[in-house]
């Protein structure tokens, strides 16, 4: 399978090229080269301007949007990550880029594309649920909700999301499939707020990995969380359309038993304004 992956240096990109590449052929594009393997070099929030030179031929330079060319599937991950970013910022860096990469998938007819939305897309319906969304027994937030973001970022998020559902829709993609991801961080967070939504890496590589290959059509929203049972989440649509399941969760992970349902109280009016060092939000 062809599989083209935009954000391919991040934290979450390097994480699955890794686990892609002796499966898969890869096509990669950052803002920056890869220093282990072939990439694109390009700013998807350009979609008309200089070209590049096409790293697995020695043909004729082209632009960016033509390396979609038979790809089968799309992961597309670059975007600013920062739940903090301005409405500027994320208009050009994420609502921006977005649309450019559905409109270069759909003009090349590429099958499918995996998008990375955000916990922070359904980040006021988590708010309006907790603390009891925390607790083992408590009502979930399940795939049929639409998006309900509180900041910028999260509206970007959103804002991808229902690009995706309308492009679907009029039938110009066979298959877009939302990630709502948590946190994703090498350890679990120390702050209560984020360890209920932690994904490991081990989680966060087997999840794309099966919105990759799995079989299956239409719009999706699926949640990228590992399987602590505090987790805000429903994955039954998630585990049920993709055949995955977590492997890890926080007590796994020699965490303190009983941390994970203590919400943080910033939670309960809003979101959180702490952000960890070691924690990435996607």
């Amino acid at each position: 399978m062809r599989v083209m992956i935009t954000g391919a240096a991040g934290r979450i990109g390097s994480q699955i090229v890794s686990e892609l590449k002796p499966k898969h052929e890869l096509r990669l594009i950052d803002r920056v080269p890869l220093s282990d393997s072939p990439s694109i070099v390009a700013d998807l929030t350009k979609a008309r301007g200089r070209s590049f030179l096409r790293p697995w031929s020695k043909s004729r330079p082209l632009h960016w949007m033509r390396a979609f060319e038979g790809v089968d599937v799309v992961l597309h991950l670059a975007a600013d990550p920062s739940p903090q970013a301005s409405w500027e910022k994320v208009l050009h860096d994420n609502i921006n880029a977005t649309w450019n990469v559905c409109e270069a998938a759909v003009i090349h007819r590429v099958p499918r594309v995996v998008f990375a939305s955000s916990n922070y897309a359904v980040k006021a319906l988590e708010r309006e649920q907790a603390p009891a969304c925390y607790m083992p027994c408590g009502p979930k937030i399940d795939s049929d909700c639409g998006p309900r973001p509180l900041t910028p970022y999260g509206i970007s998020k959103a804002a991808g999301e229902v690009i995706g559902q309308a492009l679907v829709a009029e039938r110009t993609l066979r298959s877009f499939v939302a990630v709502r991801i948590g946190v994703f961080s090498p350890a679990p967070p120390k702050d209560p707020a984020w360890r209920n939504l932690w994904i490991s890496p081990c989680d966060i590589r087997s999840l794309l990995q099966r919105c990759i290959e799995a079989q299956f059509s239409g719009f999706h929203v699926v949640y990228g969380v590992s399987a602590q049972p505090t987790s805000p989440y429903d994955l039954s649509h998630t585990c049920n359309l993709l055949s995955w399941r977590p492997s890890d969760d926080i007590d796994s992970q020699s965490c303190d038993n009983g941390a994970s349902y203590l919400p943080d109280p910033k939670i309960s009016r809003g979101f959180p304004q702490r952000f960890p060092k070691t924690t990435v939000s996607s």
